[in-house]
């Protein structure tokens, strides 16, 4: 009787048990319990084979049997293994249940365990036993019925041990043939698993390659016609898990697609009509099934399909429609099922047929919408494939077959890029990238176009690069690196920086489709209109914003980037993409080129491109690197040299220069040190070597345009070497270099030239002679500071080229600004930096030279630059008397050539010599008297300007200044001798009276007349009055004087101040004379015919009535707060009162006495709190206090005064207010009856004075006023102490 329960695996039959040997036993202890298990092989074998047992012993032993070979095999097969009969009867025994049993559960147990039990045995012995039973029961009559079991066994030990397969195919041809005819069995449970026998066989690929004559012969035709009847789920899958594994292998797939060949295959027409392959439409069937599970396998057939050969078998699906089925099942939400799809549509886009049949076009939108949707997913790899797939689709589309058919869908494509691109994965936002790039063509477009989507874009996708870190190598010590854990750090650190640079490699070019879509646009003019634009607006060129926004991102993102990524992984095709587009960036705006050139030179592009090529290009390497490094630097250098000054003068350069760059820059691929060396060649190398020579040409002009951007490669005084052997075999060789060669070399030793010791005396003479086989001088010369200095550093260069260097330099410099005299000298600026007259005073002279003899233009630049030297120089007699003497000589070929009269024409420049000589007086006069040199300078001066006419304003103007200055600059001694010499020219004293008659003419030419030139002539006739009374100087000509026009005049509104100023200082100097002078001629128009009054006659020339509007004129300029125009009215004034008051005193008072008078001074005593006092100010006082005014200065007046003036810092009083000051103080002083105001005065200016002996540090206080202070204080204690 059997033992067990269900607590326990005891198997033991107590019927049989005690005849069995007790080895037979299996004793064990499960983990979890004390007791001890037993089972008896030898009971387990005679119960299922006993007939005599239910089947319901029979399969508990079973499953008590199958759990513990499962849980102890090594202890059963020990065990079997002991008696190899019994374990073969035991395998027999378990075969025929499997005929016997029709039980569903212990069939399956039985089936089980003897798949169990044949692996674990592992004895080929055991192995045939079962196969021969197998095969034994298969040859029985109506065996099929019962073969179900017999193939499921079969099915597991095939996949259960691996050697099978090939002893099967080997020695059981028989069993094979067995199956054949089960697979006719109208069972379709032993047709899928005969299918899954099958199934696995074929998965071992030598086991397949057997097979194949079998299947072509035995097979293919039957498999094929069950795969179109099968209607169980069980024989569908099975049997398409058959066709995918046949379709890993070429020779199947070339049997089931033969009548597809591309030998075969002639036009559409005959495919259609043979009707299909029954394959593809067995496949298209199950695609079209509602099952994903066999719509998954059907895509994965055909991808097998197509991987062997697209170009063979894609035709084929492309004619079976099945693209368009494919591209309907992308709105699956199954990951695999769309992953297939993906793969499969990848494999048919190699296939024109593909395209031309539209099948894209068709599923275009559908494609988008699942990449949406797979957006969303987490799942990477389908990501990859989906974008994968559309980045191909986009670059394969034929040209002319237009893939967006609308915005809408062209939108939508963008936003699914977009999205992609903010993959956390780096290997999707590579594939995105590479989709952008396909997506960066003309042909797919919407119309109208709208670039701020592709802006949006692009920005997005760099955006998305420059925001990845670049992962930092990790640095350890020896030991650290060689463990495991450290080399995996580092193999991913290294995949890191692959992934990063494929994707940058990518973004690149992406964006270089980009600009040269922009390219494209521009020739089509259907893709430049602006969208969605108003008929009544003007149309915006969208395009050129475009442009522009690429030329923005590559300055602001796509630079940045990939200079941040080579300084960790430097990257030949990286960098070859990355010059392509700063190549094609010149040609997407042309008018940029020029700024995008300057500032890629200012940041050391020409140095990084020759070292990148120099790095990766030596030996021939890398050659499409080199190509895109060259056509960059062609480019850039020679936007950069035609940018230079005068160079589109010479376009002839331009374009041999441009010939070099493109014959040269090519082959210069050797580091920066060897480029230096080759200038350093010697000269049977150069002589011999025509292409060394030019190459070194070559590396001269790309220093010289790196340098002139700050660019530089070596040190000053490597290069100055260099050139200097340079120049040295060149001249030995009898070279002549171009001039743009002869151009970078001036330039190079310039800017060398400050750290550098001096060129000797074979350099210098080699540049002498090369520059003197030069026809035009300016195809030579660089507009830059330390160029001119470089010349003017070395007399010999000055002497030679000093004025062709000056004319060049003029012709390129804007020296406007030195018109004003208040500019500073700039230490780096073009003037002090560049002439260094001081070390070089031959320049003074070539300067000059230009003055007198150049063109206009370049001869005022010459003056100006004159002018600022002298009004900076600290020491100006050395250049005086330099100068002076060449002025002379200048002066006297002018008297030379213009014998009576100057001509305006022949005498352009002299303005500018007397301008010039005008300001060398002005700066010696305080510094040395007046020599013969300044005599004869001011003899033919004064004779040159009696020739001209009145209205030679150029000529004269600067003449009259320099006889002004002559003649208050001079000492008294030598004053005697320069006014004699103006007065002995009557032709000059005629022409002053010209133009006094011009200044007050009503006619028309008073328009041409300066107001500059009368301001000059009335402070030189003032002048010449003034000194000619004090040094009695003989007169030879008079001046006539109108005296009317004069007061009319002064009455004038639309005169200047400045003209005001000079005829008040005129009639101050005549009031002062009495207008008495021996060089004036003063006329009174209106008097001559009438008898005049006792009051007129005392004051003639003046009439009362003169006195009366010269004084109220007076009056008015002191309110108007012009310092220097109330300063000369001031000065008027009190000349008018004394001339009143020695010609009728009863007159003065009269005048002072006015109304007028009263409220002139009652406007400035109030204003004084608020208006700093100034000269004029005490000036009018005292002299109102001198002509005793009772009823117009008030003591309260006086007080007030008092009060402010005590308020001042004397020690901040310029010297003409302080000596107005004094003046009023001894006015008051000197009138008794303000006497009684001493104590208050005592009382303000008693702080003065303790001050003045307190704190002598205020030495700044005129010394005078403090006296004159001190004196009026004691005085006025005296005064108090009598009337006390």
């Amino acid at each position: 009787m059997e033992d067990s329960s269900s607590d326990n695996w005891n198997v033991v039959c107590e019927r049989i048990h005690s005849r069995h040997d007790g080895h037979w036993t299996l004793r064990f202890r499960e983990d979890l319990q004390d007791r001890e298990q037993l089972l008896c092989v030898a009971c387990v074998i005679e119960m299922v084979e006993d007939n005599g047992i239910s089947i319901v012993r029979k399969k508990y032993a079973l499953a008590c049997f199958r759990n513990v070979l499962v849980r102890f095999p090594g202890a059963v097969v020990e065990l079997l293994s002991m008696d190899a009969r019994v374990c073969v009867h035991f395998i027999i025994t378990l075969l025929d249940m499997l005929r016997n049993v029709d039980d569903s559960i212990t069939m399956e147990l039985a089936i089980e365990v003897l798949a169990l039990l044949t692996a674990e045995l592992k004895s080929e012995q055991f192995v045939c036993c079962v196969l021969d039973e197998c095969q034994k029961q298969l040859s029985e009559k109506n065996s099929l019925r019962r073969s179900l079991p017999i193939f499921t066994l079969l099915g597991k030990l095939l996949l259960a041990i691996p050697f099978l397969a090939e002893k099967l195919i080997q020695e059981y041809t028989m069993l094979l043939e067995q199956m054949r005819v089960a697979l006719v069995y109208p069972d379709e449970a032993v047709k899928a698993s005969v299918c899954y026998i099958f199934c696995t066989l074929y998965s071992y690929p030598p086991a397949a390659e057997k097979l194949s004559t079998h299947f072509n012969e035995r097979l293919c035709k039957l498999f094929v016609s069950i795969m179109e009847a099968a209607q169980t789920k069980e024989l569908q899958v099975n049997s398409i898990g058959l066709l995918k594994h046949l379709l890993q292998f070429r020779q199947f797939v070339t049997v089931m697609m033969s009548s597809f060949e591309t030998e075969e295959v002639f036009s559409e027409e005959e495919v259609i009509s043979q009707g299909g392959n029954s394959l593809l439409l067995l496949l298209k069937k199950l695609l079209l099934s509602g099952d994903e599970t066999l719509q998954i396998a059907s895509v994965q057939c055909m991808t097998s399909i197509l991987v062997h050969s697209p170009v063979q078998y894609a035709p084929a699906l492309v004619y079976a429609d099945i693209p368009e089925f494919l591209f309907e099942r992308l709105s699956s939400t199954d990951e695999i099922l769309v992953w297939s799809v993906y793969s499969c549509l990848l494999l048919l886009t190699e296939e024109k047929l593909f395209f031309s049949k539209c099948h894209t076009i068709y599923g275009i939108e559908s494609l988008v919408r699942s990449l949406k949707e797979t957006m969303r997913m987490n799942n990477i790899e389908v990501q990859k494939q989906g974008l994968l797939l559309f980045g191909e689709i986009l670059k394969r589309q034929p040209t002319g077959i237009k893939l967006f058919m609308n915005f809408t869908i062209w939108h939508e494509a963008i936003v699914v890029l977009q999205e992609a691109m903010t993959s956390s994965s780096l290997e999707v936002m590579t594939e995105a990238v590479n989709a952008v790039a396909a997506f960066l063509r003309k042909d797919h477009l919407a119309v109208p176009v709208q670039y701020q989507e592709l802006q949006q874009l692009i920005e997005a996708m760099l955006m998305r690069c420059a925001d990845l870190p670049m992962p930092s190598m990790m640095r350890s010590n020896t030991d650290t690196i060689r463990s495991k854990e450290s080399q995996s750090v580092r193999r991913e650190q290294t995949k890191k920086f692959s992934r990063q640079g494929q994707l940058l490699f990518s973004a690149l070019e992406a964006f270089l489709n980009a600009c040269r879509l922009a390219l494209d646009c521009q020739k089509d003019p259907s893709v430049q209109e602006n969208a969605f634009k108003s008929p009544s607006i003007a149309s915006e060129n969208m395009l050129e914003r475009y442009s522009e926004f690429l030329l923005k991102v590559c300055d602001t993102l796509c630079i940045p980037i990939v200079m941040k990524h080579y300084e960790k992984t430097p990257s030949a095709t990286v960098m070859e993409v990355f010059f392509s587009i700063l190549s094609v960036q010149y040609r997407i705006l042309p008018n940029t080129a020029n700024l995008l050139s300057i500032k890629l030179a200012s940041s050391s592009f020409i140095r990084f491109t020759m070292e990148l090529k120099g790095k990766f290009c030596i030996g021939g390497r890398n050659p499409k690197l080199n190509q895109a490094c060259s056509d960059f630097l062609c480019g850039m250098c020679r936007i950069l040299f035609s940018a230079t000054e005068n160079v589109l003068n010479y376009q002839h350069d331009l374009d041999d220069i441009s010939e070099l760059f493109a014959k040269c820059i090519p082959h210069l691929n050797y580091s920066v040190s060897d480029a230096l060396t080759m200038l350093s060649e010697s000269s049977d190398t150069i002589g011999i070597d025509e292409s060394l020579q030019n190459s070194s040409y070559c590396i001269l002009v790309i220093l010289y345009l790196a340098h002139m951007y700050e660019n530089r490669f070596f040190s000053e005084g490597r290069l100055f070497t260099a050139i200097s052997s340079f120049l040295h075999t060149s001249l030995d060789r009898g070279h002549s270099p171009p001039p743009f060669v002869l151009r970078s070399v001036l330039y190079l030793l310039s800017v060398c030239q400050e750290k550098c010791s001096n060129l000797d005396w074979v350099s210098l003479s080699s540049i002498c002679k090369l520059l003197e086989g030069v026809s035009d001088f300016s195809s030579v010369y660089t507009c830059h500071p330390l160029v001119l200095k470089f010349f003017f550093h070395y007399p010999e260069l000055t002497d030679k080229f000093g004025h062709s260097v000056l004319k060049c330099w003029f012709a390129h410099v804007d020296i406007s600004c030195f018109e004003d005299e208040k500019v500073l000298p700039n230490s780096q600026g073009d003037t002090s930096c560049t002439m260094n007259i001081q070390g070089n005073p031959n320049v003074l002279l070539i300067l000059l030279d230009m003055v007198h003899t150049g063109e206009m233009e370049l001869a005022f630049k010459a003056l100006l630059v004159l002018k600022l030297f002298l009004r900076n120089s600290d020491n100006i007699l050395p250049t005086s008397d330099l100068l002076r003497p060449r002025l002379l000589q200048i002066l006297q070929r002018f008297t030379i050539e213009n014998n009576t009269q100057l001509s305006k024409a022949g005498n352009k420049n002299l303005p500018l010599v007397l301008d010039l000589l005008s300001l060398v007086q002005i700066k010696i006069g305080d510094v040395e008297e007046m020599g013969s040199t300044d005599f004869k300078l001011l003899y033919h001066v004064s004779n040159l300007a009696g020739k001209c006419k009145a209205l030679s304003t150029e000529i004269l103007q600067p003449a009259f200044n320099f006889f002004y200055c002559s003649l208050k600059q001079t000492s008294n001694s030598n004053r005697n001798r320069v006014v004699s010499m103006l007065l002995s020219n009557s032709s000059l004293m005629e022409l002053l009276e010209k133009i006094l008659e011009l200044s007050w003419s009503e006619q028309s030419t008073l328009e041409s007349l300066p107001d500059v030139l009368v301001c000059s002539v009335w402070l030189l006739l003032s002048t010449l009055v003034q000194n000619q009374t004090n040094c009695k100087s003989e007169v030879h000509r008079t001046v006539g004087v109108d005296l009317n026009k004069v007061l009319h005049c002064i009455s004038l509104r639309k005169n200047t101040s400045l003209a005001q100023v000079c005829i008040l200082q005129f009639l101050k100097t005549v009031l002062r004379h009495n207008f008495i002078s021996p060089l004036l001629a003063v006329t009174v128009p209106n008097t001559r015919n009438r008898p005049l009054q006792d009051q007129d006659a005392a004051l003639y020339p003046l009439s009362y009535q003169q006195v009366l509007l010269l004084c109220f004129h007076l009056q008015n300029f002191l309110v108007q707060g012009d310092d220097v125009l109330v300063y000369a009215a001031i000065g008027c004034l009190e000349a008018l009162m004394e001339y009143l008051h020695i010609r009728d005193q009863a007159a003065a008072c009269h005048v002072v006495s006015q109304p007028w008078s009263r409220f002139l001074l009652f406007t400035l005593v109030n204003s004084a709190q608020n208006c700093p006092l100034n000269s004029g100010f005490f000036r009018l006082f005292a002299l109102f206090l001198k002509y005793r005014s009772k009823n117009i200065l008030f003591e309260s007046d006086v007080r007030r005064v008092l009060q402010v003036a005590a308020e001042l810092k004397l020690e901040e009083l310029s010297s003409d207010t302080a000596e107005a000051l004094i003046l009023f103080l001894k006015q008051i002083y000197k009138v008794e009856k303000y006497s009684l105001w001493g104590r208050r005065t005592w009382k303000l200016f008693t702080p003065c004075w303790r001050v003045s002996r307190t704190e002598p540090h205020l030495s700044q206080t005129p010394r005078k006023l403090w006296e004159v202070i001190l004196t009026c204080c004691c005085s006025f204690s005296a005064l108090l102490h009598l009337n006390q």
